[in-house]
């Protein structure tokens, strides 16, 4: 049987060690077994799981590395709005290791199967942060990621923006490009310009992925 989430790895062209796809192993096996009780996220069996959400998660990991290195602080922070299970959060903490990564989750037992995670697969480079997103000191973060969180709307927008810092990015993993034009048209007030890159996710190539990515000036 085909193994998604390396095959997965290989389409997407990312080089991934074996410490990291032992960790990206780990994580798979903590949801699927914290899945029923803590209700993390839709995945049946490692398959979905790998397709989904991991590969999903680091569709477009090179673009957020760009926005992480031209962010305006250095080291920059990246944050997970709305973590949930960890994703795109954990993912991409993983496979970017050399950046720092705050999962923000509102709801305490989530948070605490993220700090869970943090603690089995060692990642030195994530900290988790048991807030609601609204409640989050103004200009924390780099790079705000959000994958599950909220559509853009007027005040989850104003929300977001206050958490980056001047110079740095939103990027928002959205589907069709229908709705993600009536989405922002509904905020251009806050947010009049913003890009929309498409995605390729291996398994996942009859559904359309974006990646929309706005600047704070």
């Amino acid at each position: 049987m085909e193994d998604k989430l390396a095959s997965g790895l290989e389409k997407l062209g990312l080089p991934v060690s074996e410490t990291q796809i032992s960790r990206l192993r780990q994580y798979v096996s903590m949801v699927l077994e914290f899945n029923k009780g803590y209700n993390l996220m839709k995945a049946a069996d490692e398959d979905e799981m790998a397709a989904s959400h991991i590969l999903d998660s680091l569709a477009p990991l090179e673009h957020i590395k760009r926005l992480a290195e031209n962010s305006p602080s250095s080291p920059p922070v990246l944050a997970d709005i709305g973590s949930g299970g960890g994703c795109p959060g954990i993912p991409l903490a993983i496979m970017m290791d050399t950046f720092q990564f705050t999962l923000v989750e509102r709801m305490e037992k989530r948070s605490a199967f993220l700090d869970s995670v943090r603690t089995k697969l060692e990642l030195e480079n994530v900290t988790v942060l048991t807030s609601q997103a609204e409640k989050v000191a103004p200009k924390s973060f780099d790079v705000v990621i959000f994958r599950a969180f909220h559509p853009f709307d007027q005040k989850i927008t104003r929300i977001l923006l206050s958490l980056v810092k001047d110079g740095g990015y939103i990027a928002s993993y959205k589907a069709r490009s229908q709705k993600i034009a009536v989405e922002m048209d509904s905020v251009k007030n806050l947010i009049p310009v913003y890009e929309k890159i498409p995605l390729a996710v291996p398994f996942l190539e009859d559904h359309e992925r974006n990646l929309v990515v706005v600047r704070k000036l």
